[in-house]
């Protein structure tokens, strides 16, 4: 049976289920899904969309995706293998009667908390530890660990990913199947020129239409999900690419002139290509 947009890969059962991804590249559709996501990315690099935000994501990774959260994560290729494990977790199969307990305390906190897109700061070790043993755990140990891990989370250091949280509405497959197909084309075309006339023709719809569609669904214009896109990818690139020149990378990120490049940067970055490199060379792992 085909995958439609906008549905898990999978049926859950269980209040807590266990996933090991080990492929080319992860799950790429955009979708979305009742089971609160925790994810700890083993190895591969990317981009992850959560909502209407875009991040990258890359080895030693931890996140947080909340129910019903439009997300996918594209793997960069010829990168190798991507490898991540996640833990799924059923807010409805606790039961009310058992999160009243006042030991559960934390457990609550965590439900609250994921409501939206949230990544890791700090306690990543200790974290990506237990998560790397859970696919070989029974029903029980796997349980144990999720309080172990919902403790460690309560502890750290988090990042919002997103402050937009989408309307509880389970967006239909033809809303998805469109902004799979928006998507989809600017993850892969953003170091070219796009035109809103391009990408609302590829969605069957007018212009105006579009606009009204795309701003609706994700809070922002496409041109703001666009330019952020390609934010993240030149971050990528400053992060990781020591050959490459500022120019050379906002080349490479779509950016038509490197004044508008450093520009746009530092408005959404609060400092410059050339710090951004700096500091993220210096950021200690925790």
């Amino acid at each position: 049976m085909k995958v439609l947009p906008f549905k898990i890969p999978k049926p859950f059962e269980n209040t807590l289920h266990v996933q090991e991804d080990k492929v080319k590249i992860f799950y790429d559709q955009l979708h979305q899904h009742a089971e609160i996501q925790i994810s700890y990315i083993v190895q591969g690099e990317g981009k992850l969309i959560v909502a209407n935000s875009i991040n990258t994501f890359s080895n030693g990774d931890v996140f947080i995706i909340g129910s019903n959260i439009p997300h996918l994560f594209q793997s960069m290729p010829n990168k190798g293998m991507s490898h991540m494990v996640t833990l799924f977790v059923n807010r409805e199969g606790f039961g009310n009667d058992f999160l009243e307990i006042p030991e559960l305390e934390e457990v609550n906190r965590f439900f609250e908390i994921s409501s939206k897109g949230l990544k890791l700061l700090s306690k990543k070790k200790s974290i990506r530890k237990t998560m790397r043993k859970l696919p070989k755990m029974d029903k029980l140990n796997v349980f144990l660990c999720f309080l172990q891990i919902i403790q460690k989370i309560d502890q750290s250091q988090l990042k919002e990913l997103t402050s937009f949280v989408p309307s509880k509405r389970i967006i239909s497959n033809m809303e998805g199947r469109r902004l799979q197909i928006v998507f989809d084309h600017a993850m892969n075309h953003f170091d070219k020129e796009i035109t809103l006339d391009q990408v609302a023709e590829m969605v069957h719809m007018t212009t105006p239409a579009f606009c009204r569609f795309f701003k609706q669904r994700t809070n922002k214009t496409f041109f703001e999900f666009l330019i952020e896109l390609r934010l993240e990818h030149a971050c990528q690139l400053l992060s990781t690419n020591e050959k490459l020149s500022i120019a050379e990378i906002s080349e490479a990120s779509g950016f038509q002139s490197i004044s508008n490049f450093n520009k746009k940067f530092k408005k959404v970055k609060s400092v410059s290509p050339s710090q951004y490199a700096k500091n993220t060379k210096t950021v200690p792992t925790f």
